[in-house]
């Protein structure tokens, strides 16, 4: 323990007179639920292509719809053929409902400058969003049989109720995003900073889930930042304008689908959907409030807890190495030893 002791003194002796260092403060935020919304528009378009069938078949649905395409000929008492087709869902409505998650920023007031990291939102944490959906429908010119009707091949729009976003999330897709602080008062600060992101998503789909690709957002943080002891607040609003286009080639589960007929009108056609889902195109436009607060974040360099980083904390350290206390196990191997001095030193001088 003597060897260690004078390593450690003659350590000491290097490191002692330099000055005093006011560490980054490092802050784990948690979004206020109560505070942060998001209002906006959403635009979601979905195309898919694929082949139309009645829903009948000879043993456990006799009585359903039969399709042929073509308007003339023959029409077999058991034919039952598939339709080309495509598909094209649209909804459109509002977006209102609070935002929760987490984020770590880190304050250099020395230079200015701030960093985030770990940024995630959940836009949906007041709940599913319900929108009103309308099916465009278009296929070849086709007949059918119970009901008996004609479809020809001009596109048509019906609506089918309504379609679920169940999740909404934007996430930070780098690790570090490096920002500007501007004082404004004491311990009052504006601040800018902006991260590439990517939002996704989940909505049910005429009774199937699926998932919205990943799709680029960057996060752009601007607003007011206030230090108040050991614990930090954050406020913002980000005006967002959004638009993507994706072509997945999902092949769908098959799904059932009633429509109304047309020649004549006033009865319903049974039909089993088989479909290629081909190209989603979003926008979501509106505005996002976020508020945040968190606690600053313990640097282990800091070793007497102070908020600064400074001999007197390289004292205490060597006061409980020396002492064998186990506070001075610093890599946490269960044993107090020159490594633990060593990791220390080198935390203390980086500043954590």
């Amino acid at each position: 323990m003597q060897t260690h002791t004078a390593l450690a003194l003659t350590l000491a002796c290097t490191t002692l007179g330099l000055a005093t260092k006011a560490i980054a403060q490092t802050y784990d935020m948690t979004i206020d639920t109560q505070a942060s919304h998001i209002n906006a528009d959403i635009h979601l378009d979905i195309d898919t292509t694929g082949t139309l069938i009645g829903a009948w078949n000879p043993d456990t649905n006799p009585e359903s719809t039969r399709t042929k395409p073509g308007l003339f000929g023959s029409f077999g008492s058991t034919e039952n053929v598939a339709v080309d087709v495509a598909l094209g869902l649209g909804l459109a409505g509002q977006i209102n409902t609070a935002t929760a998650g987490s984020m770590r920023l880190t304050i250099d007031l020395n230079t200015n400058t701030l960093t985030l990291e770990n940024f995630n939102a959940n836009m949906l944490a007041g709940g599913p969003i319900v929108l009103p959906a309308t099916l465009g429908f278009a296929s070849e010119s086709f007949r059918t049989r119970n009901p008996d009707s004609a479809y020809i091949g001009v596109p048509f729009e019906v609506p089918i109720g309504d379609l679920t976003i169940s999740a909404l999330n934007i996430i930070q897709t780098n690790n570090i995003a490096l920002g500007a602080l501007t004082e404004i008062s004491t311990n009052h600060y504006d601040i800018t900073i902006a991260a590439p992101g990517e939002i996704t998503g989940s909505i049910d789909f005429l009774g199937s889930p699926l998932d919205i690709p990943p799709t680029p957002m960057p996060i752009v943080l601007t607003g007011e930042l206030v230090l108040e002891g050991q614990s930090a607040t954050f406020t913002s609003m980000y005006m967002i304008n959004q638009s993507d286009s994706q072509n997945p080639g999902i092949v769908l589960p098959e799904f059932p689908l009633d429509i109304p007929t047309i020649l004549p009108p006033g009865f319903t056609s049974h039909l089993l959907m088989n479909m290629t889902l081909d190209q989603i195109a979003s926008s979501l436009i509106g505005d996002w409030t976020l508020a945040a607060r968190g606690d600053q974040s313990t640097c282990p360099a800091d070793f007497n807890n102070d908020g600064s980083v400074n001999t007197i904390d390289f004292v205490a350290y060597l006061n409980a190495w020396s002492a064998q206390d186990q506070n001075a196990d610093f890599n946490s191997d269960g044993q107090i030893n020159t490594i633990d001095f060593v990791a220390f030193l080198n935390a203390w001088v980086a500043s954590c």
